[in-house]
């Protein structure tokens, strides 16, 4: 018999700046800013201290195994976890709104920008609001999962090994989240919802073998219960119309949700040609649980007390099911060649569809199951599956993805409405990306732990080294670029972004007594500094717009776009050279029609192919070395206006001790 015991404990300090509340509405100078394709609210995030809310994660878990040898033949294992996440986000400290500071003639000023306000204030320029919109999202939920497992196996003879189980869960789940701005309301939503679902499956699959031949025969059933009642209600119901969220339990009916059971065959089989080669086949059948907004979710506008969203708890669980044909073959003993193709289909993922009435008062989103996607796709793998001073793996994957859904994506009770939704919606389109393979390195240097002289009887200096790097690859993602204007017929996925590579390494030394052993390790992510372009540096839809324009793009794709460019073979995701002064490159069809001509930027000429210069009130030619000086460190890129947000992931070292006793 064995029993481990574990557990964990952690407090996480930061700011909030996921989605749970979304950043607020900014008044700037130029009027009202809401995303990046409108005018820049750059001006509210230099002028506040507070933009994110301060958030607190406390995270507990603990857990126990149990393994109990019956006989040598069979025995079974017992596992039990607790694991609960808490949350608190909310802003912080309000601004000292007295006079701290004496400027001129006797005014005094606050300590703003610093501090949270929630309500308006003046600042430096016109319209500033500084604080106001700011740290507005509020968290306060506790999620906890009590999981307990029980499994055993059985060598029933030679050829058949049985192994059998069952597995219990429940989820505490007290929710309560919300993005609050208390002078712009419009669009801010509260959700929260307390349940206990559970959660549970039983299975049986036999291991058979025979002359080399391994087949796995299982058979999987799962069930799930929400745990609470939930509303009955018409599409149009007008429980969902303002003024109505706290009285919807008055105003609906309810009913015991569904108790969902299914069951999932699988089938693993393998099966060798040669001695030294095999082929395999898996299929099986999976299903999935839902995100909890997509169960429990009843989210309510506080704009106007409306039902914004409902989820559907009585969805059928999301389906997957999955095939893999591949081929392994051994290589000099010590590699394992394996190429596998796979293909994955998944069905019954919700959605949500709008549902708007003939008044518009009722207007909210609904989970439905109308969504499906497919994956194909093969991989390559070579592995060192053994050695005493080297391992590791190199995989190449090849994968593309298809995605779309059924019926629409919108509702309306007018049918004049939907019969014009559905002459010009094309909500039924499959979105096919473009595929985008991707690569690893996993390299395993090591030294055994007895190599070298021994010191003290105990102490190695040579032995137990290990040093592990990883390398990685993914190509970039397509995009359609059409100027920075609308759409053009014909013109999809026409630009790819810049590839993205990453080396890691974790360099450790183990020390090892009689009842401990004590490990130094160094991890250091992004050895090579490798610089990868973030969209988070654009102050807003125009400064996105000025990079991409400024890019030198392959011909073919600037033919149809209706401006005139530079033509080269940048991508999206190239920047200028650290360091190299902006020289701007603007591409006219004559330099003669050029309106007040500057000394700065080089013009080039696109009918001709050359670049000039307006020097001393007169055009010349530019000086080709400087012109190929510009070119080579791409000073011509208007770099986002953000720098401090364009590059997200620099080189970070740790250095650690890890004590096991």
């Amino acid at each position: 018999m064995k029993l481990m015991v574990e557990g964990l404990y952690g407090e996480q300090s930061g700011t909030n700046s996921n989605n749970a509340g979304l950043p607020g509405i900014f008044r700037s100078a130029s009027g009202i800013a809401g995303s990046l394709s409108q005018v820049s609210f750059i001006d509210s995030r230099m002028y506040a201290t507070d933009y994110w809310a301060p958030t607190d994660v406390q995270r507990i878990m603990i857990g126990g195994k149990f393994t109990h040898l019956i006989d040598n033949r069979s025995y079974y294992d017992v596992t039990v976890n607790y694991f609960k996440s808490s949350y608190d986000t909310n802003p912080g400290r309000l601004r000292n709104y007295e006079g701290i500071r004496e400027f001129g003639n006797g005014f005094m000023a606050d300590e703003a920008p610093f501090g949270f306000n929630p309500q308006p204030s003046s600042g430096v320029g016109s319209g500033l609001r500084m604080g106001v919109g700011m740290s507005n999202s509020r968290d306060s939920s506790s999620v906890a999962y009590l999981t307990a497992k029980l499994d055993y196996v059985n060598q029933l003879d030679r050829f058949n090994q049985l192994k059998t189980g069952i597995e219990f869960v429940r989820t505490d789940s007290r929710v309560n989240y919300a993005s609050v701005d208390e002078f712009l309301p419009s669009g801010r939503s509260w959700s929260r919802w307390e349940t206990t679902p559970i959660r549970g499956a039983v299975y049986a699959q036999n291991k058979l073998e025979f002359r080399g031949m391994v087949a796995n025969l299982g058979l999987r059933l799962d069930y799930s219960y929400a745990g609470s009642d939930w509303y009955i209600y018409d599409r149009f119901d007008r429980a969902f119309a303002p003024g109505n969220y706290d009285q919807l339990d008055e105003l609906l009916e309810t009913e015991d949700t569904k108790h969902n059971v299914t069951l999932s065959p699988r089938l693993g089989v393998s099966f060798p040609i040669t001695i030294q080669s095999k082929l395999f086949f898996n299929y099986g059948h999976f299903r999935s649980m839902p995100t909890p907004e997509n169960l429990y979710l009843v989210q309510q506008s506080t704009e106007n007390d409306a039902v914004s969203r409902i989820a559907n708890p009585n969805n059928p669980l999301p389906k997957t099911v999955a095939y893999e044909l591949g081929y392994e073959h051994n290589v000099l003993e010590d590699y394992l060649l394996r190429v596998a193709g796979y293909y994955r289909d998944v069905s019954d993922q919700p959605i949500t569809v709008r549902y708007q009435s003939r008044d518009n008062l009722v207007n909210y989103l609904v989970n439905e199951p109308n969504s499906y996607e497919d994956t194909r796709g093969f991989e390559f793998t070579l592995s060192k599956v053994r050695g005493r001073w080297f391992r590791g793996f190199v995989n190449y994957t090849y994968m593309i993805r298809s995605v779309g859904r059924f019926g629409f994506s919108n509702f309306y009770e007018n049918p004049a409405d939907q019969r014009e939704f559905e002459r010009v919606s094309r909500a039924n389109e499959q979105v096919k990306p473009v595929p985008r393979p991707y690569a690893r390195l996993n390299l395993d240097f090591f030294s055994p732990i007895d190599f070298g002289p021994e010191w003290a009887g105990w102490f190695r200096p040579l032995g137990d080294w290990r040093l592990n790097v990883v390398t990685s690859w993914t190509a970039g993602y397509y995009l359609t670029w059409t100027g920075g204007g609308g759409s053009i017929p014909g013109v999809n996925n026409n630009l790819q972004y810049t590839d993205f590579w990453n080396m890691d390494l974790r360099l450790s030394k183990n020390l090892a007594t009689a009842n401990t052993q004590i490990q130094f390790f160094i991890d250091v992510n992004n050895v090579l500094n490798y610089r990868y372009m973030s969209s988070a540096g654009f102050v807003d839809g125009q400064d996105y717009i000025n990079y991409m324009r400024s890019l030198h793009l392959p011909a073919s794709v600037l033919e149809p776009l209706g401006y005139s460019a530079v033509p080269g073979s940048d991508r999206p995701g190239n920047y200028r050279k650290p360091g190299a002064e902006f020289v701007p490159i603007e591409a006219v069809p004559n330099i003669s029609n050029v309106n007040n001509p500057r000394s700065r930027p080089l013009y080039y000429q696109t009918t001709t192919g050359e670049f000039y210069q307006f020097v001393d009130g007169a055009w010349q030619a530019a000086d080709r070395k400087f012109v190929d000086q510009v070119l080579k460190d791409k000073a011509y890129i208007d770099m986002p206006n953000q720098d401090f947000f364009t590059f997200l992931n620099p080189r970070n070292v740790l250095l650690g001790v890890r004590i096991s006793l």
